[in-house]
């Protein structure tokens, strides 16, 4: 398995993330406001990322080969069969880019939720990380179990990263607003059962809770490997 890119997200959240939190709290809530925005959406982006290149850079791996191969249903030719063979050497490379490309017009065009899912299915991971509630919702780490007050956050680990993400939208694309998309609250309430609040207001909590939770994905993903 290839952690470059999980490596280097968790090294992001303890030196970069954390540097930033402490600048922060050094801040008045009104001066910050706006550079917690910046960190938080920086924070979940970079997340994103790190799921996507870790997909990309495994992308050979059987789990996630044999399903991109099965979407390859384009006719082969007898002359791209002998310009293979004639360059035998490069066979593996073609293939591994053939794959990747199909990837990135499939996979990693899907819902963050959707491609965190494909993620732990890549490393192997056998909990229920789509369904089971486990996620502590007040503080991000992820538990054994955990039965949350409400239902206004998804408590299991793809429904809250899926929720995280759809707070980053609000942020870029709201315009300004605080309003959380009627797709991404539709996909919250259908996937998950969550009763999502439209508005979303980002305070320092909000940044340390998302790192929180993804110091917690990525020690679950380092240790299923």
């Amino acid at each position: 398995m290839d952690l470059t890119h999980i490596n280097e997200f968790e090294k992001f959240l303890k030196k970069e993330v954390k540097e930033a939190t402490d600048e922060l709290e050094g801040l008045a809530e009104g001066s910050r406001k706006h550079l917690q925005k910046l960190v938080y959406t920086n924070l979940v982006d970079r997340f994103d990322y790190m799921i996507d290149k870790t997909i990309i850079s495994n992308s050979m791996q059987d789990n996630i080969l044999n399903d991109a191969l099965k979407k390859l249903d384009s006719p082969v030719t007898e002359s791209d069969v002998l310009k293979l063979l004639m360059n035998g050497e490069n066979i593996h490379q073609v293939v591994e880019l053939r794959v990747q490309n199909v990837l990135r017009n499939g996979v990693l065009r899907n819902r963050h939720s959707s491609k965190l899912e494909k993620l732990f299915q890549v490393f192997g991971e056998q909990s229920d990380f789509k369904n089971k509630r486990r996620v502590n919702i007040s503080t991000g780490k992820i538990l054994a179990s955990f039965t949350p007050s409400n239902n206004r956050v998804p408590a299991s680990i793809c429904g809250y990263a899926d929720w995280l993400y759809s707070r980053r939208n609000a942020v870029v694309h709201g315009g300004g607003s605080s309003h959380i998309s009627k797709p991404d609250l539709d996909q919250l309430k259908k996937k998950y059962g969550a009763d999502v609040v439209k508005t979303t207001r980002l305070k320092l909590g909000a940044i340390t809770t998302a790192s929180a939770f993804y110091q917690d994905v990525v020690k679950l993903l380092k240790s299923a490997k």
